[in-house]
């Protein structure tokens, strides 16, 4: 990442509120991987291994850099676990020199303490091919995404089981053969989605992008795939789905790189529900598209409640499109308003929203507001530009006034909100 005015790339950084960086943060190399909080420390995944931050964004010296410790060398860095005490596990495909317990060579699943050291108690793990993506399950195994075709001599799929201590399950097999699968979630009953971008030897000319398993790894019949596709993205593999969150009502949001969904615009980011069904949320919303210099594609790679009112979501793309207002200048980290999502059945534009009228516009600062039907409990919500709540009053009758000459110049976003949903929404102008 590049803020305006760097000579280098920063492999991370904190952000402030109003998301500038905070400089208070230390600056800390070869950060890049993801981060998982644990007590008042960060782990964080670089290349090939894991460390440990104090929050203030400096090396926690009680977790080593495990290279230094005895009996491990990392080579390919893949996905970690934090466990509650603070031990990891860690997947890739790294060397392993323990004579002792007879523990030598290339391993795929590594434990260690929760200072850094090889864990000498477990039975590491390995594959004859790497292991990338993994992540619980409810039983206390994990689901694992890798390369090979056998784990500790058990026939895989790139997709496969193992339980707590590692061990394959034999009874689980995904049947998939080629491909990545970026992101899984599991279910109480044994289900797991996995969302990516692979293929099964069942119909080997069938991209998969984001599927539901059975307990015995087979496709879940009762999950209707989504169809995901972009015209804009230039990666060779095609749109792929790369985060799965729960949302709500049984309802789930999916990220990734695509620009449509069963063929209606959704750009990094949608929400469907447990059997498929592409729902509103986002409907003709999302981010736009960014250039690293290979390839070319807008995508979000995840979501996370901020505060009692606002979701982040994060990824790489350049600008934003809410339905309303089109931001460029979002990139990488944009903060929406929580239960404030476009729907396909309260289509926005830049114009007059439906039933909807705001006059006049330009105006000085007071604007008459009608609207066709009265909405029982509704209210006006305006923002500004940044996004911030200026004024917010209950929709009083089918005649309003709604008055900005406090809020001072600049372009707002007047709302029409009933049972948190917006219904209706118009920019305007105050000159």
């Amino acid at each position: 990442m590049k803020l305006p005015g760097d000579l280098y790339f920063r492999a991370g950084m904190r952000l402030l509120p109003n998301g500038a960086m905070d400089e208070t943060f230390a600056p800390v190399p070869n950060m890049g991987g993801k981060l998982t909080g644990w007590n008042d420390r960060i782990y964080v995944g670089i290349s090939s291994a894991v460390k440990r931050l104090f929050a203030n964004g400096h090396i926690d010296p009680g977790f080593i850099f495990m290279d230094a410790g005895p009996y491990f060398s990392s080579l390919a860095g893949g996905d970690y676990h934090v466990y509650p005490d603070g031990r990891v596990l860690m997947s890739g495909r790294h060397i392993l020199s323990d004579t002792v317990r007879g523990l030598v060579g290339y391993y795929n699943l590594v434990w260690f303490s929760n200072e850094g050291y090889l864990d000498t108690t477990r039975t590491h793990r390995r594959g004859n091919g790497n292991v990338f993506q993994f992540a619980p399950l409810p039983d206390g195994g994990f689901i694992c995404q890798g390369t090979g075709s056998e784990f500790e001599g058990v026939p895989v799929g790139r997709i496969f089981k193992v339980d707590s201590v590692g061990v394959p399950d034999p009874g689980f097999q995904s049947d998939v053969f080629s491909g990545s699968a970026y992101t899984f979630l599991s279910l109480a009953d044994g289900r797991v989605y996995a969302g990516g971008n692979f293929r099964r030897n069942a119909d080997p000319l069938d991209t998969l992008r984001l599927v539901r398993f059975m307990p015995d790894g087979s496709l879940d019949p009762t999950f209707s795939r989504p169809n995901f596709t972009f015209v804009n993205g230039t990666y060779p593999v095609g749109p792929s789905v790369t985060e799965m969150t729960p949302f709500e009502d049984g309802k789930y949001f999916v990220m990734g790189s695509f620009e449509f969904v069963n063929g209606q615009p959704r750009r990094g980011i949608c929400v469907i529900d447990s059997i498929g069904a592409l729902m509103d949320e986002f409907n003709e919303c999302g981010v736009g598209p960014f250039d690293d210099g290979l390839f070319v594609a807008g995508s979000v790679h995840g979501i996370a409640p901020y505060g009692d009112d606002h979701w982040l979501i994060w990824g790489s793309y350049l600008g934003y499109d809410d339905g309303v207002i089109n931001d460029p200048d979002q990139r990488f980290v944009t903060r929406l308003h929580r239960g404030d999502f476009t729907t396909s059945t309260a289509t926005l534009s830049v114009g007059e929203g439906p039933g909807m009228k705001l006059y006049p516009n330009p105006s000085t600062g007071v604007l008459h507001l009608s609207v066709e039907e009265h909405p029982r409990n509704a209210v006006v919500h305006v923002r500004d530009a940044l996004g911030r709540t200026v004024l917010q009053r209950p929709l009083i009758s089918h005649y309003n006034t709604v008055d900005l000459t406090t809020a001072g110049r600049g372009v707002y976003v007047v709302s029409v909100v009933a049972a948190g949903v917006r219904i209706a929404a118009q920019r305007v102008v105050v000159e």
